[in-house]
């Protein structure tokens, strides 16, 4: 196995005549934290969504966890993310959310109060959902996509819509991870 969580070379997506991401190259070393940095439509979530092949590609290349981006169900076991900020239901409980994603993906509900303590919603997780600060939502997305205990952990914009002392959790629980 390779030292690599993901390697790109030459990853386009075109929609139409447009191109979204257009010829891309990177590497990301297991174990790092890497972020995509650029403004509004410059392609970030559309190359994790081809990563994550909830999208096809239109060129180039790309491993996951030294699997092809063209065969997902080889490496998405692995692979722990969080797209376009969480979605659960309003009138569980942060707690039923989680028992309830554990429950489809066949994870142990073991690790649901564990997952909860670690994002710091330990003392939340019987509150609903739809009672949740925009940061507590934020972490409860953090602590699904921790379900299947990832080896590769892809977030969309954790901190986005936070205030600064959200930022900073949000960034700190990261670096703890």
């Amino acid at each position: 196995m390779s030292n690599l969580a993901i390697s790109v070379r030459d990853l386009s997506k075109k929609y139409g005549e447009r191109m979204a991401v257009s010829h891309i190259n990177f590497d990301v070393p297991l174990g790092t934290v890497c972020g995509f940095v650029g403004p509004n439509g410059s392609g970030k979530t559309t190359t994790m969504r081809m990563l994550l092949g909830l999208i096809s590609h239109t060129g180039g290349n790309g491993q996951v966890l030294d699997a092809s981006i063209d065969e997902p169900a080889k490496y998405l076991s692995q692979v722990g993310a969080m797209i376009e900020g969480p979605a659960f239901y309003p009138a569980l409980s942060g707690k039923e959310n989680l028992n309830v994603l554990a429950s489809l993906g066949g994870f142990s509900k073991d690790r649901v109060q564990p997952l909860l303590e670690k994002v710091g919603l330990g003392d939340r997780g019987n509150s609903k959902f739809k009672t949740y600060s925009l940061g507590m939502k934020q972490r409860l997305g953090i602590a699904a996509a921790l379900l299947p205990n990832p080896k590769l952990l892809v977030l969309d914009e954790p901190t986005n819509g936070l205030d600064p002392a959200g930022i900073q959790e949000v960034r700190e629980l990261i670096r703890d991870l």
